[in-house]
């Protein structure tokens, strides 16, 4: 190499072609495997489910290199020089990449280690030859690039430049120690550097189109499975998850319990004070039963069935243990009431309880059944519930008694 014409051949040439190939199709995966494995895990998750997710996400990296150096194996034509370059840009785009999509520790690990842990960087002649203080230097910045990489996706999503100098700058801290590790020609290096750069551009235009189809599915997602007006799950969205439900648990040892309630008296405040309020009145209570099951833990699962009527699927809790569940609702509803033209509106609930069994032929008979318990509530005064057959009234201070 050694020449302007020398790099230009090597970016166009067919080894360089077919790595290109290789890591975007491989980029793709990711991306679409990153989507669907971080949707699944937040702030609130269990430490075991962050861990198993990570753990995935890492073996997930490891494979790609993997099918990245047997790819590499197969490749007999070009120049030493060439495949490794060809090969390190290929791992070096994954590398980066997976820092930007996975909100990974062990990746980010990965990555402030590797510098170390490659061949022939265990020889410590890096830091002990003349060029020791040039390597101090690089890996210094390349730990505050990977670290602003790790805490700052948001912004790199949004704005171009920041995520064209920190992958600049990453590509360049890595040449930089890999030319102190095997004292290649400056040419070369910086070919291979303008190539890592040509394979960024297309991965972000890839990133960018696959994030746009992922927002869009998202969307889509959450126009057919959730009730626009509250936010809660849909009746679509109940009739597909409680035939699973039944399906599963009708066989099981373990209960499977619905709840059905609905707002009191709901019609007289459409009546009195018109649509919208109406409206604020539905948010607010299944705001608040979403708060309860959420810290409760629960995992119970709310839907509007429409109108007022809700259905709250409940998996492992049978129908007694849903008495301090409703009854924590209920108190909740009460200490935080909702305010209208500073008047404290007075919103009380109704409600239904049976779990699943066994001699139950299909979901509809425990649906027709919790509906006639929630109408045994409205039908004895209201503001109550009816478990199994069996009406309460409600203690605001203490657990539900009968």
């Amino acid at each position: 190499m050694g020449n302007l014409s020398e790099i230009v051949r090597v970016c166009l040439s067919t080894n360089a072609l077919v790595t290109g190939i290789v890591t975007i199709g491989l980029i793709t995966i990711i991306t679409y495997i990153a989507f669907m494995l971080e949707r699944k895990i937040s702030e609130s998750s269990p430490f075991v489910k962050k861990v198993s997710v990570n753990v995935s996400e890492m073996f997930l990296l490891l494979l790609v290199m993997f099918i990245i150096e047997k790819v590499f194996e197969s490749l007999t034509g070009g120049t030493e020089v060439e495949l490794g370059g060809l090969f390190a840009n290929a791992e070096l785009t994954i590398l980066f990449y997976c820092l930007f999509v996975f909100n990974n520790r062990l990746i980010v690990l990965m990555n402030i280690l590797l510098p170390f842990l490659y061949h022939p960087s265990l020889n410590i002649a890096r830091i002990t030859g003349t060029y020791w203080w040039l390597f101090v230097a690089t890996y210094i910045i390349l730990i505050v690039v990977i670290d602003y990489l790790y805490g700052h996706k948001n912004a790199l999503i949004v704005s171009n430049y920041k995520y064209w100098l920190s992958q600049i700058m990453f590509g360049v801290c890595w040449w930089i120690i890999m030319w102190i590790d095997n004292r290649f020609p400056l040419p070369d290096m910086i070919g291979m550097l303008i190539l890592f750069e040509v394979y960024m551009l297309v991965v972000r235009v890839i990133e960018q189109k696959m994030s746009t189809y992922m927002h869009a599915y998202t969307d889509l997602e959450q126009k057919v499975n959730y009730d626009a007006l509250t936010g809660v799950r849909n009746r679509a969205n109940l009739n597909k998850l409680s035939k699973e439900a039944y399906d599963k648990y009708i066989t099981s040892d373990e209960p499977l319990t619905v709840i059905m309630f609905d707002i009191d008296r709901f019609k007289s405040f459409n009546d009195h004070y018109g649509h919208d309020l109406g409206d604020e009145v539905l948010r607010h209570v299944s705001h608040i039963v979403e708060r309860e099951l959420h810290i409760d833990g629960s995992k119970g699962q709310l839907f509007r069935y429409g109108g007022e009527e809700f259905i709250i699927l409940m998996r492992k809790i049978d129908s007694d243990q849903c008495e301090n569940i409703i009854n924590g609702i209920n108190k909740t509803l009460n200490e935080m009431p909702l305010y209208y033209q500073d008047n404290e509106l007075s919103v009380t609930l109704c409600f239904g309880v049976t779990t699943l069994k066994r001699e139950d032929k299909s979901f509809d008979e425990v649906f027709k059944r919790v509906d006639s318990y929630l109408y045994e509530s409205k039908n004895n005064g209201r503001n109550k519930m009816t478990i199994e057959g069996k009406i309460y009234e409600y203690d605001r201070n203490a657990v539900l008694r009968t």
